[in-house]
């Protein structure tokens, strides 16, 4: 099949292949918005508790951390457009049965596939583009997830509005799962022949047969994308409450805020990637957080509720470029075989901050005050400074 793709240059082999990669990403996003969309509606059909869309979405981001942790080690084995390949066919066969499933037990069932599977794509995905693509690519490699993670609960209340069952919408959802897995294998090829053009052989035969190196810098960085996610998740997870409660804003220009938030994250992956390259990863890395310390400054000043409107929607634009960045910077620390384990590592410690970060605050500020939210954002951010000049150092160079 290799044949197909022979006449193509080099140059415009690796920008179709990027393209796919960039599709992948809106797919891996479609799925992750949609169960909050689609609960009410499942709920009710299934004689469930509202409260039980909780259970499957813990199980849900367990099952993609835990996954993280091993896809490094197949990513070195298979490849990446196997484990793509490989994977894809399960979100979207976990997808379908989706629609079909009778009961309860069947959705937890299906979500441990469904989670692995995201999981591992997660990994190879930003795997490939550290390794092969430039700090401007990751940036809107991750702006591709917003427009993914935009596109599935708009098909479900589209779909829903229409009149049509809940699992119709999931029908759709799998179906494209299903035809980008059908993507990828028709361009294996291309997966190879990139590899092959960026690193011989032999290095990803003997890459496969060493161990990656656990130090502290491994830690580090994982442990700065545990606190981060925590931290971008608890801001839009809280916000609101902080705006209605602490802030007097009504809960209709509280709820776009934080809409506008979500947003500025994905609108700033996409401006900040066009100056990434100039910029370099650990620049991004320190300006965001920088900025996030600001914001949180600016956050804490009361009785100016339009200035904490502004500083929410900045505070996404401010922290777009740190996850990707992080991502990209991580080839430049580590060698090639440690390479693909920590990003690993990273997406799980990412998925494991959303799960015990949001919570943790949220109890703690309902017993003393969600006053604390602007401290939080001050605190985390100030951490991972922290952690970044264990990692990199006091020299911020390209």
């Amino acid at each position: 099949m290799l044949s197909c793709f022979s006449k193509i240059s080099p140059q415009r082999r690796s920008l179709l292949l990027l393209a796919i990669i960039y599709i992948g990403y809106i797919s891996l996003g479609l799925p992750d918005t949609i169960l909050g969309v689609a609960w009410n509606s499942i709920h009710i059909e299934l004689n469930q508790p509202v409260a039980y869309a909780g259970i499957l979405t813990i199980i849900l981001t367990f099952c993609s951390a835990i996954s993280g942790f091993f896809s490094g080690t197949i990513l070195r084995k298979f490849g990446t457009g196997r484990l793509l390949t490989a994977c894809g066919f399960v979100t979207g066969f976990s997808l379908l049965g989706f629609c079909l499933a009778p009961a309860f037990w069947c959705l937890l069932l299906l979500v441990i596939p469904l989670g692995f599977g995201q999981g591992a794509i997660d990994t190879g995905m930003n795997y490939y583009v550290a390794k092969h693509y430039t700090s401007r690519d990751m940036n809107w490699l991750h702006c591709c997830w917003g427009i993914g993670a935009s596109l599935g609960p708009a098909i479900v209340t589209t779909m829903l509005s229409a009149g049509t069952s809940w699992r119709w919408s999931y029908i759709v959802i799998a179906c494209a799962q299903v035809c980008f897995s059908l993507m990828f294998l028709s361009t294996l090829p291309l997966w190879n022949d990139a590899a092959a053009a960026k690193t011989n052989g032999s290095v990803e035969e003997a890459a496969a047969n060493r161990k990656p190196k656990r130090d502290s810098r491994f830690w580090y960085c994982t442990a700065m994308f545990f606190v981060y996610t925590g931290f971008e998740a608890s801001t839009g997870l809280w916000a609101y409450i902080f705006l209605v409660k602490c802030r007097g804003i009504s809960a209709e220009m509280a709820g776009y805020s934080v809409a506008a938030y979500w947003g500025m994250l994905t609108v700033g992956r996409f401006l900040i990637g066009l100056f990434a390259n100039r910029l370099g990863n650990k620049r991004q890395i320190f300006y965001s957080m920088l900025s996030a310390l600001a914001c949180g400054g600016l956050m804490a000043i009361p009785n100016l509720p339009w200035l904490t409107l502004a500083v929410i929607w900045l505070l996404g634009f401010s922290i777009a470029p740190f996850y990707p960045a992080m991502m990209h910077a991580t080839p430049e620390r580590v060698d090639d075989v440690t390479a693909a384990t920590l990003i690993g590592y990273q997406g799980s410690a990412a998925m494991l901050g959303v799960m015990v970060i949001p919570p943790s605050f949220g109890f703690i500020a309902s017993h003393l005050s969600f006053e604390l939210l602007p401290y939080l954002v001050i605190l985390l951010p100030a951490l991972i400074f922290t952690l970044q000049i264990k990692v990199d150092g006091f020299l911020l160079k390209k």
